[in-house]
């Protein structure tokens, strides 16, 4: 997985794929029972996931080098004319590890700022997505807005956030999904690090930055 801007989130990250999921839009009146269904996302070598911070100093970039297996988990389509999908068992877990930030002393002063020997991931789970009523993803090839209820777990802690998400779908069965998030490090208990006997102090924001290219099975 190579690098360009990430950091979260996403949530997801991710993921997303309301109507996508369901093959083509259904009419209302098909829609009134809800059928849960698995299906397997596969986020594809060309994806970038990263964390962007600063410093007092300048600022950063940590990309993901890491592979993601292909993960099955379980859709609830829209029922009744709702524009929300639901997911269950839609996690994408980031190990704290596995992030380049370009610099080995930074690597390691964030990972013990993250605590990563106790909490190793950083996990984003996708929970919900909401589309616009009049644009489904697997109608157009142009990018649509939509927005992902995502649980984000770190240090131990678990907060939701919405992410806003654009998509579009790019092939048979393949999407592009590209959201950013900022979150407060001390939303989860975790001290920014320092470097340098505190001359160099890393900003309390840090921004979950993912461009995803998943396909679904």
């Amino acid at each position: 997985m190579k690098m360009l801007t990430k950091s979260a989130i996403f949530l997801s990250l991710i993921l997303i794929m309301g109507q996508s999921m369901t093959g083509n839009a259904q009419p209302i009146a098909m829609a009134t029972k809800k059928m849960s269904m698995e299906k397997t996302i596969r986020i594809n070598p060309k994806s970038v996931l990263k964390l962007d911070g600063k410093t007092n100093v300048n600022g950063f970039t940590c990309g993901c080098n890491e592979s993601f297996q292909p993960q099955r988990l379980t859709v609830e389509p829209p029922a009744d004319g709702s524009l929300s999908t639901h997911f269950r068992f839609a996690t994408l877990k980031l190990k704290i590890k596995s992030l380049d930030c370009g610099n080995k002393i930074m690597n390691k002063d964030l990972q013990k700022a993250l605590h990563a020997d106790d909490h190793p991931y950083i996990t984003i789970e996708l929970k919900k997505v909401e589309q616009d009523k009049c644009n489904r993803l697997t109608e157009l090839k142009d990018w649509i807005k939509m927005k992902a209820l995502t649980k984000i777990s770190l240090n131990g802690m678990s907060k939701e956030y919405w992410i806003n998400i654009t998509a579009k779908k790019s092939g048979p069965n393949q999407y592009r999904f590209i959201g950013t998030k900022t979150l407060n490090m001390t939303d989860f208990c975790v001290t920014p690090p320092v470097a340098l006997m505190g001359a160099i102090k890393v900003k309390d924001e840090i921004t979950i930055n993912l461009d995803l290219d998943v396909t679904v099975e």
